[in-house]
């Protein structure tokens, strides 16, 4: 029988959110810097002083008047400085509890944890921040009372037949479906290049600049670099050639350090009806996976990936507040590897060759899409001046994507599962139970009506997070075909479920 009395965050929890909010504060700085030239330094110290010290008292109040309680049957909060709240979240709407820390907080030693909700569209509880052995103690209380409920669940169902109880044993550790060593990681970090760091750093330096009037640094830099690269014209300086380098270069350790902070230690494991998931250097975080609540999965790859027997594996899940969210069950796999993580989810990909490709009119319909308005403004633009006409190559690569387009989409209906794959260079399969189908939409635009086809887009509980498994440009009639398929198939489990079973059958 679990019965806490009232207790509060860690103390460390209030130099937490201090430290975590001085860039913000921060940002306030070089406007007082120009307030001290009109005022002085001694008003401007103690209005700074003033605002600090009622920010840290509002903060201590609320850390104070913060408690949670943990019963046998619910978790109970109180908040609110003037105005009280009090929540009671019932144990048995508790999917789980998840564990993040982020870099500060693991310098403190402590850990945020959400406890994670069934239904209702409320917000999760989260307790910011506790130490590890409480975040430790309220989960393990949380796994103990699922695992009573299910224990008694299982009991009251044998009940009618064998009397005889079996004494508990213990629970094993949970298996571990796919890990990334540090090697795997920053092999995956190689596929991931960016230059956002690029534009964070121009717009800081733009930001100091228009403050502090960094022209010495900013401008300057810039005429030097331009001294040395030579504006692009009939002959291009070799300097040109080793900016395009370093850029690269530098884009590439950009891409590795983000994909180690983020997928640093990513290990999945199996925790019976549901999966878990933890990752992070700096951040660490764990997110379950509730196997009821996945909806779809979706397999994708790019060109060179593609070729290098390397697939990045997702679901989409739906949240506690019916939303749709997407998680990485395998960001950088064999596909032997995602074979097993499939079929834990009940579900299985197919080869392109067993899947039905669009109808050849979906070719026109990319095509007019690809290079109709393009071409009429390119055509505007050479009645001005014929050396727009130069750009007319672009148009061919635009007709060649969209005759791959329709070799690459294809569908199909297996065992209870839609199958859709679509894209060219990135190439994405949709592998969806047919009893998760909410609301499947068929849409015939005008130039549809005239070429004779239709789209299929079908929907799942919580919309779509990442992109969607349209099906483009098939005959009017296999639309139907299909929609008459999916019609077959959920009345077919419809009656499958009625006899008893459960889950998606093979």
């Amino acid at each position: 029988m679990v019965n806490d009395a009232p207790r509060r965050l860690h103390p460390a929890t209030l130099a937490v959110a201090i430290l975590y909010g001085a860039p913000s504060t921060l940002i306030g700085l070089p406007i007082a810097l120009r307030v001290v030239s009109d005022v002085g330094w001694p008003v401007t110290l103690a209005i700074v002083s003033a605002v600090v010290g009622a920010m840290a008292a509002i903060r201590y109040a609320a850390w104070r008047r913060f408690t949670y309680r943990l019963t046998d049957s619910a978790l109970l909060i109180d908040s609110g400085i003037l105005a009280r709240n009090h929540r009671e979240i019932p144990l048995r709407r508790v999917q789980d509890v998840d564990i993040e820390r982020r870099p500060l907080q693991r310098l403190f030693g402590l850990a945020r944890v959400t406890f994670e909700t069934a239904g209702s569209g409320e917000d999760e509880a989260t307790l910011d921040s506790v130490s590890l052995d409480e975040a430790a103690r309220l989960r393990d209380a949380v796994r103990a009372r699922a695992a009573a409920i299910e224990t008694m669940a299982r009991t009251s169902e044998s009940a009618t037949g064998d009397a005889h109880a079996e004494s508990p044993v213990a629970i094993p550790a949970a298996p571990v479906l796919f890990a990334m060593p540090v090697g795997r990681v920053l092999h995956w970090g190689l596929f991931n290049f960016s230059l956002v760091w690029l534009a964070v750093l121009g717009g800081g330096l733009q930001y100091l600049d228009d403050w502090f009037g960094f022209e010495w640094w900013t401008r300057g830099f810039w005429r030097s670099v331009g001294a040395q690269v030579e504006p692009i014209g009939a002959t291009v300086s070799p300097a040109w050639g080793l900016l395009l380098v370093a850029l690269g270069m530098l884009g590439v350790a950009a891409g590795l350090i983000r994909t180690l902070l983020r997928d640093y230690g990513f290990t999945l494991t199996d925790e019976d009806t549901r999966l878990r998931r933890s990752r992070g250097l700096l951040t660490h975080s764990e997110v379950v996976i509730a196997l009821r609540r996945v909806q779809l999965a979706a397999i994708d790859h790019g060109w060179l990936r593609r070729r290098l027997g390397w697939a990045r594996l997702r679901v989409q899940t739906l949240t506690g507040g019916e939303g749709a969210s997407k998680v990485d069950l395998a960001p950088h796999a064999r596909v032997d590897e995602i074979e097993p993580l499939l079929a834990r989810l009940s579900l299985a990909a197919l080869p392109a060759d067993a899947m039905e490709r669009v109808s050849q009119r979906h070719v026109w319909r990319a095509v007019l899409h690809a290079t109709g308005l393009p071409g009429l403004a390119l055509l505007v633009a050479a009645a001005f001046n014929p050396l727009f006409l130069l750009l007319s190559p672009a148009l061919a690569v635009a007709l060649v994507h969209a005759v791959l387009r329709r070799r690459h989409h294809r569908h199909a209906i297996d065992s209870h599962r839609l199958h859709v794959q679509a894209g060219v260079l990135t190439r994405t399969q949709w592998i969806v139970p047919v009893g998760h189908v909410q609301v499947l939409t068929l849409k015939r635009s005008p130039l549809q009506r005239l070429l004779g086809t239709a789209s299929l887009y079908p929907d799942t509980a919580g919309g779509a997070a990442f992109g969607g498994p349209a099906i483009r440009d098939v005959r009017l009639a296999t639309a139907w075909n299909i929609v008459a398929r999916l019609r077959e198939e959920r009345q077919l489990l419809g009656r499958v479920h009625s006899d008893g079973s459960r889950g998606t059958p093979e």
